[in-house]
Order: structure tokens, then sequence, then C-alpha cells
């Protein structure tokens, strides 16, 4: 009994895994897009960093919260913050995708804008930092964003309410066992990360 629940659970989770790659190659054009509108906002970014002031102002703000966490505090704090803009993105994607492609753009002036003001040496650390967890985070962003965008697109599709329906069951069932996973590692890199730097200055 309990070797066939296994085997069960194990083709159920297979089984949604196969179809959510799969459902994510459906979405692939969308998902390149929103790899496009990230890429050019951050070469926006870098040549006008005052763009996103409020935004940088913002992140500097949360740098200080955070530089007095815990471990899993920072873990936490980070893993609920891109949940929440990742989950956004998909569950407002529908609205002709505005919020997704808005979440691509200022998500790279941001990164364009931080760029911008680090001298060319710090710009290789900054991208040396960023490399472990962007590793699992950026992927999981881009889905979010071309899923949503994706989803966006029922409109223009002949039977909408159809199309609008089993386009959002797919990003939901996508966000739940790929992209917030990929999220968790991520914040567990990143947390970790900056626990290690406070650390080490504290020494």
């Amino acid at each position: 009994m309990i070797g066939m629940s296994h085997r069960i659970s194990s083709d159920y989770i297979k089984k949604n895994y196969g179809a959510s790659f799969k459902n994510l190659r459906e979405a692939g054009s969308a998902i390149f897009i929103a790899v496009v509108i990230f890429l050019i906002s951050i070469f926006f970014g870098l040549a006008h960093p005052s763009w996103s002031e409020v935004s940088l102002s913002a992140m500097r703000q949360l740098a200080q919260d955070l530089s007095g966490k815990s471990i899993y505090a920072l873990i936490f704090t980070i893993f609920v913050k891109n949940s929440l803009s990742t989950t956004l993105s998909i569950i407002l994607g529908p609205f002709l995708g505005i919020i997704p492609v808005l979440g691509a753009i200022i998500n790279g002036l941001l990164l364009g804008s931080t760029l911008s003001y680090a001298e060319k040496a710090n710009k290789i650390n900054a991208m040396l930092y960023l490399f472990p967890h962007g590793f699992f985070e950026f992927p999981a962003m881009f889905m979010a964003w071309g899923l949503g965008l994706w989803q966006g697109l029922w409109f223009f599709q002949k039977n909408r309410d159809h199309s609008l329906k089993e386009r959002r069951s797919k990003a939901i069932r996508i966000l739940l066992i790929i992209i917030l996973p990929l999220l968790l590692i991520a914040a567990t890199i990143e947390g970790t990360s900056i626990y290690m730097l406070k650390f080490r200055y504290m020494i």
C-alpha cells in the first residue's frame, strides 16, 4: 500500500512537472518578450539612472531594514517580497499584461540604474554578487512576467473565456511548482550572502 501510494505521488509529480514545462514552451514567445523588455530597460537605466531615483531610494531603505535581521528573517523577507511580485504579475496578467510588463520595465530600470552608479570594478563585483541567487531568481521572474503577458493575450483569442481560464490554470500551476521553489532557493542564497557579509564586517 505504501509502495503504491509512493508510486502514485511520484507519477503525479512527474505528470505535473511534465505538463508545466510543456506549458512554458506554449508561453515561450511571451517569456522571450518579457526578457527583451527587461534587457532594454537595463540599458535605459544605465543611460538615465535618475529615472529610477525613487525606486533606488526604496531599495536603500529596504537594505537598511534588512541589515538588522537574522538569517532566517532575511530569507523569509526576501522570499515573501519576490513571491508577492511574481504572484501579482500572474494574477493580474489577464488585464492585457500591463502589470507584468511594468514589472519587467521597473526591475530592468532599477538594475541598470544601480549598476550605473557603480565604478567599473564595482560593476563586476555587483554582477558576481548577483549571479548565485540571480541564477534562480531571474528565470523565475522572467517566467512570471512572461506568463502574465501570455494570459493578457487572451483578449485576442477566438474563444476568449476558455482561453483565459486555461491559461490562468496553467500559469498558476507553474507558479506553485516551479516559480516559487526557485524563488525560495534564490532567497536562501541571497539571505545567506547578506548575512555573511554583515557578519564579516562585524568581525
